[in-house]
């Protein structure tokens, strides 16, 4: 349980903590504890050497102990009272923790419910900060290249970062996007990890492309709390036999055609489609499809629309030959003119052992009726000094409509006089051809003949010719990466 409280400085808020029994009498024993946040993002519970000097003592419980009867739910009245001194994140832990009988043999279990209690207080001049500390690149429990970034949040702020690696070669060429997740998000949809003040978080992700030796560039970027960005570039050397890369047949044992899906649709209409699929390999592979939405929740997702043509959802893909699947989409009647997006999920498995060989994601896009909206907002600006008098923009953008976008903006840049500076196009990182409805992207291009400083921006965002965006942003270029 979660409960955000907004705050000014000196100001006292009341809320009820409410116990529902478990259909047996319980005592429980009420206590707090403040968080720490661990390198892999998790959160331990501890008591402060001092709790009058920490935000322990801002909360005031109206009892330490409770007994809660079967049938009755109990009402704990709690109170926070916030020094005017205040300013920024608190959290406090509110551990509801039942007593255990007793044992006389065995082995007793105590379960115990963190209830995290976030105070946010408003101060001016307390700003999001963040920091990467460390990029590293290192070998993992079977030698496999891993990503590693550090990243620290010296603020008095807690903020979401989500943060990915684009790696190119010597040509620049793009090989790979890699996604960075804390430890404990490992295995999750979620790409995003609460950064707690004064902490320090570590993100990993592991690299599925082969690469060859020679010299390979690594542009790190982060995106944390409202309007914050961190870009940096670095490279690395990678030898013969530094890294376990994927052979051939884990990177692919099957191919399927198309490799996207996209369809025009009216509200209650039924469309077909066909998957052409490939073997890569000698041996057969058992093949799983399962619809993936875009996220948990997504409001746009279509997932609940897709029908396979077959008894159930896997089948055998024989060593080297071809297969087909049938799928419907049925739009329901009621569906609103907007774009629904999801994934079809691909699984291919040894039919020996039952290992994962390889798997594809197929993105599937249906339009519905014709009334759209296209809108963008912009969260951030960042510039970056490059070598040779240049300066990398990164437009952290946000579409807001029910379409998706293929935006593209221009920029002009003028010195704080007003006087003209330079002009560029900042486009969709390259593999990124849209943005779908609700979905996060940044735009970027190298600008030339421009220094270090602070620039006014005249910022026009346009999709498909059309202008949907104009507004005037402020920039600051730090820095060479």
């Amino acid at each position: 349980m979660v409960l955000d409280l907004d705050l000014l400085p000196g100001e006292t808020k009341e809320f009820e903590l409410i116990l529902t029994p478990s259909g047996k009498e319980e005592l429980v024993d009420l206590s707090l504890y403040q968080p720490k946040q661990l390198l892999s993002g998790g959160l331990a519970y501890e008591k402060p050497a001092l709790e009058a000097f920490s935000a322990l003592g801002w909360v005031k419980l109206e009892t330490n102990q409770v007994k809660v009867y079967p049938g009755e739910d109990v009402r704990v009245n709690c109170t926070v009272n916030v020094p005017f001194s205040a300013g920024g994140s608190y959290t406090v832990i509110i551990m509801v923790e039942p007593r255990t009988p007793t044992a006389q043999t065995g082995i007793v279990f105590q379960v115990r419910y963190a209830v995290r209690l976030n105070i946010r207080v408003e101060r001016p001049g307390l700003r999001q900060v963040a920091e990467l500390v460390d990029l590293s690149l290192q070998p993992g429990e079977e030698n496999e290249p891993i990503l590693r970034a550090l990243i620290d949040n010296p603020s008095a702020w807690d903020y979401l970062v989500a943060g990915e690696v684009a790696i190119r070669d010597q040509e620049r060429r793009l090989v790979e996007r890699v996604t960075l997740q804390s430890p404990d998000n490992m295995g999750t949809d979620s790409e995003t990890t609460r950064l707690y003040p004064k902490s320090q978080v570590e993100f990993l992700g592991e690299i599925t492309k082969r690469l060859a030796p020679g010299e390979y560039s690594f542009r790190t970027y982060f995106r944390y709390g409202d309007q914050g960005q961190i870009v940096k570039n670095q490279n690395f050397t990678i030898a013969e036999g530094d890294f376990n890369f994927p052979s051939a047949d884990e990177i692919g044992a099957f191919s399927v055609a198309p490799e996207s899906i996209t369809h025009g649709a009216r509200a209650g209409e039924r469309k077909t489609q066909v998957l052409e699929f490939s073997s890569e390999i000698g041996e057969p592979a058992r093949i799983v499809v399962e619809a993936q939405p875009i996220s948990p929740e997504y409001p746009f997702s279509l997932i609940d629309w897709i029908q396979l043509r077959m008894a159930s959802n896997e089948f055998e893909l024989p060593g080297r030959r071809n297969s087909r699947l049938g799928l419907t989409f049925a739009v329901p009647r009621d569906a609103e003119d907007a774009s629904y997006h999801g994934n079809i999920l691909i699984k291919a498995y040894a039919t020996t052992d039952n290992e994962l060989l390889s798997e594809k994601v197929i993105p599937v896009s249906i339009l519905v009726g014709d009334q759209h909206q296209k809108k963008v907002e912009i969260r951030s600006l960042h510039g970056q000094a490059l070598e040779d008098n240049k300066a990398l923009l990164v437009l952290d953008i946000a579409n807001t409509g029910n379409v998706p976008l293929q935006p593209q903006a221009a920029v002009i840049i003028t010195d704080q006089e007003g006087e003209f500076v330079a002009r560029g196009i900042l486009t969709l990182p390259e593999g990124a051809s849209e943005v779908i409805p609700l979905q996060n992207q940044r735009l970027e291009g190298e600008i030339s003949d421009i220094n270090p400083g602070v620039y006014n921006v005249s910022v026009s965002i346009e999709h498909d010719g059309q202008e949907i965006l104009r507004v005037e942003k402020d920039l600051e270029i730090t820095g060479s990466i």
